[in-house]
């Protein structure tokens, strides 16, 4: 009963598909997945395999980023022209009736109003000192670059586009969770450095080539913070 024979491991998964096989197009959020873990790409890509949604729908991480998406776009939309609405109070007014709208779990739309309550003063504060230096002019921004000779695309949707005052954009990004540190940014994830070079050669639709002063993640979860 004591012996136990050694057993050689399974030799680690090492997929090598025909060039012809392989994605030609990737989005800016999956190189990220590339880096840190390419059998990933091979399963969606070259097996083309998606998991199931679950059978019973629960107020997870994804809807929670897509209704806190949501709440900003409109809400800073609805400020371009008017920059008296940048309040805490039509801030929480457009985040009550949004989740009232897209999120029928009243525990999780209590819990989600109360963190935006909490972080309310700060992103109003930051958003303020952006207005200060130019503004918005572009949200859900389609990216599209083809990098060649190598016959690949990159593609991407910027949540946010600011011109600042001196011409140059910025690029935001918004985070439910723990925005990427400096030093995850340098190793794997590089989504706004990629977007950055992006908009540099032109890769915004409707927007000429033009150099970029800052790309930032704007984290929106249990605290306010910017990287």
């Amino acid at each position: 009963l004591e012996d136990a024979p050694p057993i050689d491991p399974a030799p680690r998964p090492s997929p090598r598909p025909p060039a012809a096989a392989r994605p030609r197009r990737l989005s800016v959020t999956e190189i990220k997945r590339l880096i840190r873990d390419p059998y990933a790409i091979y399963a969606k890509h070259v097996l083309r395999l998606r998991p199931l949604d679950p059978l019973v729908q629960a107020p997870d991480a994804l809807l929670r980023g897509i209704v806190i998406h949501e709440i900003l776009e409109h809400f800073i939309k609805d400020s371009v022209l008017d920059s008296a609405l940048l309040t805490r109070e039509n801030f929480l007014k457009r985040a009550h009736a949004l989740l009232d709208q897209h999120v029928a779990w009243p525990t999780a739309r209590k819990l989600w109003l109360a963190r935006l309550e909490r972080i309310a003063e700060d992103f109003l504060g930051a958003e303020l000192a952006r207005r200060a230096d130019g503004g918005p002019v572009a949200f859900e921004a389609a990216m599209k670059l083809v990098l060649n000779p190598l016959d690949f695309t990159i593609v991407g949707r910027a949540d946010r586009i600011d011109f600042n005052s001196r011409g140059a954009l910025r690029i935001i990004d918004y985070k439910t969770g723990a925005p990427p540190t400096e030093s995850q940014q340098s190793k794997f994830d590089k989504q706004l450095l990629i977007e950055a070079a992006m908009a540099e050669q032109g890769g915004i639709e409707g927007l000429d080539p033009t150099g970029v002063a800052a790309a930032i993640f704007i984290g929106m979860g249990g605290s306010y913070k910017e990287v």
